[in-house]
């Protein structure tokens, strides 16, 4: 028996250390292969897999809830403990784009069906529920879908969200970019020979450790600038490539989900820019949605490092600079509570440059406007993700 495992471990590992020959098919070769050797132990579980997939949305489908209010992530402010920032590698340096171009977390859709703000390409699809949080869930052993966005993604842009189920199978997600006529520019690969990343673009191919790795829900993200593309699981940077245009510019993003253990994804939100925060800074006012908070909580999480990082390098090159701190919120909850709520993050986003960065607290003014300064149309989803956010007005 150890004999046995022993052999396929060598054999797995011999698969995923051969360099991708080619532009297509690349997954469904590796897969394949690993199919006909680790997957056999994943397929004898594959009945319990999905036995327990089921039961952990415990018949949630037969609700025809409409869904519930927003999610509270709006970028504010927020109390963290000293050195949670510290700890955060500086090769972390995502931040969200500010123009939101879609965002769905699939409250909107009917617990069983397919969302209506998606494309099915292939496979069986459905919106889930674990745990009071909506998920959409691949129900086939392999399936493609891609977000109901405008033709073409802008030179700056980020994507983001929330992936469960990743484990067990080989290959569980894949997120490709796609030229306008169908090629690959650029794909993404995990878990790829054990829990690492793999990125491929044209002749550029990584395989990269996720140190931190393991099995449970993974924050994907990816950032692009211009011809350059980073991919983040996490807090972990894994593939950073300078040119990812030899095949075409990127025009569409498509999600493949290939796995016996119904692999899920949620919170998903699709976004233009950023510019950096030093130019807007320099032009006297930043706003960002780089600031992260737990629903009703006022502690800025570990992930907003990046943006408060860029916010105090300007600040110590700029001695002199005060800055006006603002939250604001969306309209969703009772506009008195939005209001304290806002007013309590700005001033913990202080805190947070002050006690985490060293940067004078009485350089900073604070203040909360709630939901009375919307950006955006709070009737949809990406209006109100827009009136989520933290302002920096440079005093004079």
């Amino acid at each position: 028996m150890r004999f046995r495992g022993l052999k396929l471990a060598l054999v797995a590992l011999l698969i995923a250390c051969l360099a991708p020959a080619s532009d297509a098919g690349f997954g469904d070769k590796l897969k394949k292969k690993l199919g006909d050797v680790g997957n056999k132990q994943a397929d004898k579980a594959a009945d319990k897999a999905s036995g327990e997939a089921d039961k952990a949305t415990g018949g949630a489908e037969s609700s025809s809830s409409g869904g519930t209010a927003a999610k509270d992530t709006e970028p504010a402010s927020g109390k963290a403990g000293k050195g949670a920032f510290e700890s955060v590698s500086t090769r972390f340096d995502f931040v969200p784009g500010d123009s939101v171009m879609f965002v769905d977390d699939f409250t909107r859709d009917e617990l069983g069906e397919f969302p209506a703000r998606w494309k099915l390409v292939g496979g069986t699809f459905e919106v889930a529920e674990l745990k009071g949080e909506r998920w959409l869930r691949c129900v086939s052993t392999d399936g493609h879908i891609r977000m109901k966005v405008p033709a073409g993604l802008p030179e700056f842009w980020t994507l983001e969200f929330d992936a469960l189920q990743l484990d067990g199978a080989g290959i569980a997600l894949t997120v490709t970019g796609l030229t306008a006529d169908g090629n690959t520019a650029w794909e993404a690969m995990y878990p790829y020979s054990g829990r690492n990343l793999a990125f491929r673009s044209g002749d550029v191919f990584s395989d990269t450790p996720y140190e931190a790795g393991a099995a449970g829900r993974h924050h994907f993200m990816f950032m692009a600038r211009g011809t350059a593309l980073k991919t983040y699981i996490d807090r972990d940077r894994l593939a950073s490539v300078p040119d990812v245009t030899t095949k075409g510019v990127p025009a569409e993003i498509d999600l493949r989900m290939w796995s016996t253990e119904k692999p899920m994804i949620t919170n998903v939100r699709l976004a233009e820019g950023c510019r950096p925060a030093r130019d807007a800074l320099d032009e006297g006012k930043l706003v960002t949605y780089g600031i992260h908070f737990d629903t009703g909580s006022d502690v800025v999480l570990p992930d907003s490092a990046p943006i408060l990082r860029q916010v105090a390098a300007w600040m110590e090159k700029h001695p002199e600079a005060k800055l006006q701190i603002t939250g604001h919120t969306d309209n969703v909850g009772k506009p008195a509570t939005n209001l304290d709520l806002s007013r309590r993050r700005a001033g913990s986003v202080a805190k947070a440059l002050a006690d985490g960065f060293a940067i004078a607290a009485d350089r900073f003014a604070t203040d909360g406007k709630g939901d009375t300064q919307a950006l955006a149309n709070n009737a949809k989803p990406e209006g109100r993700a827009m009136n989520r956010r933290v302002e920096f007005t440079k005093q004079p």
